[in-house]
């Protein structure tokens, strides 16, 4: 595991500030000099961290005047969400409504590629994602795989799916997603709280055996999967919320760690 660096830190605590609304939308941030004084740090490391910040969305650095924060949830990107879920157990209803967001493209996303091959289930290769399919099915099998390990193969069949249809635009977004949630660990015990792996693995075949067939869905199947698909997508973004609830009232919303040695 890296060891954070002094830059990490400060950068994390001023995120977190940023997150929790302690330096609010539109206004300055505290001058170099001044965070530099609270550290007990160099300028150069603030100015590091601040780099970091106005890299991810977090601040905008404006010529002559500062550091301006900027509205993480209005304009915030896929970066800001990682940093944003890095703080779910201090900031439990704002990672939870940002993951529920997250769920509903990943919705949109998935029945938009199930619709498209409906219609016309011979003309997209369907092999790809069998071969997907399979290796998935197989790291569940084992039975020892990590919940990492096995998001990223179930995210994989995903992208294969996405892929064949040629939807390249929507399979980059996905992607995206795909490691935001990956890489928070809340993310995958909500998805495997209400259904665990070895049901997913069952609910892939299916649809992989739908598009075998080759005969177009009609509109009343595709409502009933989309139905389906979305009860189960309410449940996980439902679960998430109670994981990091919990671990909120455990934490006692504790902050992040700030830094106090002088570098």
């Amino acid at each position: 595991m890296k060891i954070p660096t002094v830059v990490d830190e400060v950068t994390d605590t001023l995120a977190y500030r940023i997150a929790a609304g302690v330096y609010p939308p539109g206004e300055l941030m505290p001058s170099v000099r001044r965070l530099a004084a609270e550290f007990g740090i160099s300028t150069p490391t603030i100015n590091s961290a601040l780099g970091r910040l106005a890299t991810v969305g977090f601040v905008e650095a404006r010529r002559g005047l500062g550091n301006v924060v900027r509205d993480i949830y209005l304009y915030g990107g896929v970066d800001t969400a990682r940093y944003i879920f890095r703080f779910a157990r201090q900031l439990p209803e704002r990672s939870a409504k940002i993951f529920g967001d997250i769920i509903d493209v990943d919705h949109l996303l998935l029945l938009q590629a199930v619709r498209t091959v409906s219609k016309n289930p011979r003309g997209y290769d369907h092999a790809p994602l069998a071969r997907a399919i399979e290796r998935f099915e197989l790291l569940v099998a084992t039975g020892d795989a990590g919940v990492p390990d096995i998001m990223r193969a179930e995210l994989h069949v995903l992208r294969v799916g996405l892929a064949a249809v040629g939807q390249t635009v929507y399979l980059s977004l996905f992607n995206s997603i795909g490691e935001l949630l990956i890489d928070t660990p809340e993310a995958g015990r909500a998805f495997y709280q209400p259904l665990e792996p070895a049901g997913h693995v069952v609910v892939a075949r299916k649809m992989l055996e739908l598009w075998q067939s080759g005969e177009p869905a009609d509109d009343a199947d595709l409502d009933a999967v989309d139905n389906l698909i979305r009860v189960y997508h309410d449940q996980v973004t439902e679960s998430f919320r109670e994981i990091v609830t919990a671990e909120a009232a455990a934490l006692e919303r504790v902050p992040p760690r700030s830094v106090t040695a002088t570098r």
